[in-house]
């Protein structure tokens, strides 16, 4: 994608244009979005749940190194599989949210942080069917699942991000729902942000004593991370 600007300096004498007193100065912002995460890739799906009233969040790294000088990239979207059981598919709420956290640095706790909220319309979203073969938390093993986007480009800066290692994660505002996918334990816990609640604030899953969890692999939410770049250019390849 590329959005175009142009200065053009035209010249008259005595009510003649002249034309080879002509200047064009062209320049592009080209846009570019790249897939940067896809929990699919590294995991695969094991369990549906919620943390309510709770945070849960992994650890992304960017590579910038082929970007031109003076280019910019943000977090332009992420992706999250919501998962509702079958048997409660036709009568799920119309007012269920889930808000998404990008955090600008390894530690959520001091970095600059952005959030999208948005609310479940199942109408809109692309359902398929899936059976979990051994869930540890969800209740029912015939689900529905879809992939629910957020855009970021509305509250991230267009002039970017810094840390080329940010956070991406789920935030549940609410006792219970949304529930959504979780990928099978077997991504290190050192990568694993997780608020089970105000009082206890962020902890990495690493760090923590049993019995909360395990010591060197997790279960992280279902995610998937795109990043949109920007540059100056004379013209943008397609």
């Amino acid at each position: 994608m590329k959005i175009g600007s142009f200065k053009l300096l035209l010249c008259f004498v005595a009510g003649v244009f002249i034309t080879g007193c002509a200047k064009d100065d062209l320049s592009y912002i080209c846009i570019n979005d790249a897939p940067t995460f896809d929990i699919e890739q590294v995991s695969t799906l094991e369990d549906s749940m919620s943390l309510p009233n709770g945070h849960d969040a992994i650890i992304v790294d960017y590579d910038n190194s082929h970007l031109p000088e003076g280019g910019s990239w943000r977090v332009g979207s992420v992706d999250v599989l919501l998962m509702i059981p079958s048997s409660e598919f036709n009568y799920y709420p119309s007012n269920v949210d889930l808000t998404i956290e990008v955090f600008g640095g390894a530690d959520p706790t001091r970095a600059p942080t952005w959030r999208v909220k948005q609310t479940v319309d199942t109408s809109k979203l692309e359902w398929t069917d899936v059976r979990l073969v051994n869930p540890d938390r969800a209740y029912e093993l015939s689900q529905k699942q879809a992939w629910w986007t957020f855009d970021f480009t509305g509250v991230i800066p267009e002039a970017g991000m810094r840390s080329t290692t940010f956070i991406v994660g789920a935030a549940w505002e609410n006792d219970t729902l949304p529930t959504i996918g979780y990928s099978n334990f077997n991504r290190p816990c050192d990568r694993n942000w997780t608020k089970y609640s105000e009082r206890y604030g962020w902890k990495l899953n690493s760090d923590r004593n049993e019995p909360y969890g395990l010591s060197d692999i997790c279960n992280w939410p279902m995610l998937r991370v795109s990043v949109e770049e920007r540059h100056e250019a004379e013209s943008c390849s397609d």
